[in-house]
């Protein structure tokens, strides 16, 4: 911990010598970015940071988030100047309790398990209750050896559906899902992959990104750029946020 105390003593000494604070440190924002902010989200995660367990909201409304161990962070993101942090076991947590039935998350991600490598290739979304998996959780992933392997899955209950598309190892994808009511959508870069309905009410549970409630086949890569919002996407908002 040599480092980071030697840099904290530096800065608060010309904090010291100048009588002026630091100024907060932030990537710039982009086209993207600036895409993501215009659309009103209730939350947004650019996981840009040096290091956890804090995960700023950029929306400024309060919601943020804590990652849990085993993540590894300020790797190469997608796009232009973008970090990203590589998730290996543990997962990013928050507590979104304006969800109801109509909700939509926006992410761009990057798998890193061989799609064959194990029998689910990983859960990179999921909304349920932390250490279970109830009959209203939703969750979403890449199927592995066991089924649909390479292609998007989606879990509600006991009903598992799939999109149709391989998904490549070690390529940055962007992935928004809707779920409006019982109706779900799934695109996959702007490209409609899962249509299902579903008649159970969302859970009330915590939002998990990088893994699963039950922390089964946690997602072994990275994530970035995490929006949720409170409705259920139009197709306009949709094709400003999926427009390259």
């Amino acid at each position: 911990m040599a480092e980071p105390k030697i840099a904290e003593a530096a800065i608060g000494l010309l904090e010291k010598i100048t009588n002026k604070p630091r100024r907060e440190w932030k990537l710039p924002d982009g086209p993207a970015a600036r895409a993501v902010l215009a659309s009103r989200p209730l939350a947004y995660w650019r996981l840009n940071e040096f290091t956890g367990p804090h995960v700023a909201d950029a929306t400024g409304h309060g919601h943020d988030a804590v990652y849990e161990r085993e993540i590894t962070y300020y790797l190469e993101g997608p796009g232009e100047l973008n970090r990203a942090p590589h998730f290996v076991g543990g997962r990013l947590r928050a507590r979104l309790d304006d969800l109801g039935n109509r909700y939509s998350v926006s992410m761009w991600l990057w798998n890193g398990m061989p799609n064959d490598g194990r029998d689910i290739s990983g859960w990179f979304f999921s909304r349920d209750h932390n250490h279970g998996l109830g009959p209203h959780g939703d969750h979403l992933g890449i199927g592995g050896r066991s089924a649909h392997t390479g292609k998007l899955i989606f879990l509600h209950g006991d009903d598992l559906t799939a999109g149709k598309t391989v998904i490549p190892r070690w390529q940055w994808q962007q992935v928004v899902f809707v779920r409006d009511g019982q109706a779900v959508r799934v695109y996959l870069n702007g490209q409609l992959e899962i249509e299902t309905k579903i008649t159970a009410p969302a859970s009330t549970g915590e939002c998990f990104f990088g893994g699963r409630s039950d922390n089964d086949s946690n997602w072994e890569g990275r994530l970035d750029e995490i929006a949720v919002f409170n409705r259920a996407l139009t197709a306009s908002e949709l094709a400003r946020l999926t427009a390259k």
